[in-house]
C-alpha cells in the first residue's frame, strides 16, 4: 500500500523516506549535503522520515519544519486535498505547479470536493 504525504508526495518515492526505511548511511550523507542550503544545515542524523502521518514526524527536522504538515494538523485533515481552501499560499509555495505531486493533490482534491 502506498502512503501519501500531506502535500501529495508518494512516500515510497521520497529519497528521505527511502533512506530511512533502508537505514542507508551513505544515502543519508548524500541527502544531508543536497538539502543543506544557507543556514538550513542538514546532517545525516537529520535525514529521518517514517511518513508525515506518524508521531515521529513531530520530532524530526522534516516533519516539525513542514508548513503544510503543520497546517493539516491544525485543520485536523490528513491531506491538503481535503481542505476547502485548496490551493492556498502554502501549496502554491511548496508544491510546484505542473509537478506530478501537484497533479496528484489536485486530482485528490477533485475527488474530495463534494465532501467539503
Amino acid at each position: 500500500m502506498d502512503i501519501v504525504s500531506c502535500c501529495g508526495i508518494m512516500c515510497g518515492e521520497c529519497p528521505v523516506y527511502i533512506a530511512t526505511q533502508k537505514d542507508d548511511d551513505s544515502m543519508k550523507r548524500f541527502l544531508a549535503h543536497e538539502y543543506t542550503l544557507g543556514d538550513q544545515i542538514f546532517y545525516p542524523k537529520d535525514i529521518v522520515c517514517h511518513g508525515c502521518h506518524t508521531v515521529s514526524a513531530d520530532h524530526n527536522k522534516f516533519g516539525k519544519g513542514c508548513e503544510i504538515r503543520k497546517c493539516c494538523k491544525e485543520k485536523k485533515i490528513k491531506l491538503c486535498a481535503e481542505c476547502k481552501d485548496f490551493p492556498c499560499d502554502k501549496v502554491n509555495t511548496f508544491v510546484p505547479e505542473g509537478s506530478e505531486q501537484r497533479f496528484r493533490i489536485e486530482e485528490m482534491h477533485k475527488a474530495c470536493k463534494d465532501l467539503l
